[in-house]
């Protein structure tokens, strides 16, 4: 059980009996980093996979049954800011943590970065080498790109992942972030959404020290 997933839920207020019984039973399964730490330093994202298979006897703890347990998984986005990906393959990819429902920080005007570069990734694990900017092809035309190099790979190893014409034409970081969540997804634990990568695109961890 990850006291810093079921200290979380707790703090969210859940009034709906079920939609609470079932976050608390997701908090859980959750293997959340950092239990190590101070009980009220909560990781900003936790996550946990569920299998298809799974559903029958966890739904038989929650009190429900097992396709009323599934609607209640489907449903939870409207109850708080998660993430629920219910797979083809019988896989439910469930995110859900602080930095889905923490107001944002006010903070000053950063520079436009998607002008110029290569500008550093800062995502654990990819921070090393992976590097993203802003390009002109010789037509004229702009767009973003990104070569991500896990660290284990090493200074002089090619990029695992190119985002570039012509398979992606991105013009914004909000497309640049969501096309690198789906192009990580295969080597993380769990999927990260979009607007946490896009922090780790224009912000250094040192930045919130």
């Amino acid at each position: 059980m990850s006291r810093h997933a079921t200290a979380y839920v707790n703090s969210l207020g859940i009034t709906d009996a079920t939609v609470r019984a079932v976050l608390q039973l997701l908090a859980e399964l959750t293997d959340a980093p950092g239990d190590h730490r101070r009980p009220d330093d909560v990781p900003d994202i936790m996550g946990l996979h569920l299998q298809d298979s799974d559903v029958p006897a966890l739904a038989v703890r929650a009190g429900l049954a097992p396709e009323e347990f599934r609607q209640q998984l489907r449903g939870l986005k409207q109850h708080v800011k998660m993430d629920v990906l219910e797979h083809s393959d019988g896989l439910w990819e469930i995110v859900y943590g602080p930095s889905y429902t923490r107001p944002p920080k006010p903070r000053p005007a950063e520079p436009d970065l998607t002008r110029g570069g290569p500008h550093p990734f800062w995502l654990p694990g990819w921070e090393k080498y992976s590097t993203w900017g802003y390009e002109q092809d010789p037509g004229g035309h702009q767009h973003l790109y990104a070569q991500l190099i896990p660290n284990q790979d090493g200074p002089d190893a090619e990029p695992r992942i190119w985002i570039t014409p012509p398979r992606h034409t991105v013009q914004t970081l909000d497309e640049l972030a969501e096309v690198i969540a789906e192009s990580i997804a295969p080597y993380e634990p769990v999927r990260m959404p979009g607007v946490l990568i896009k922090r780790w695109l224009t912000r250094s961890p040192l930045s919130d020290r």
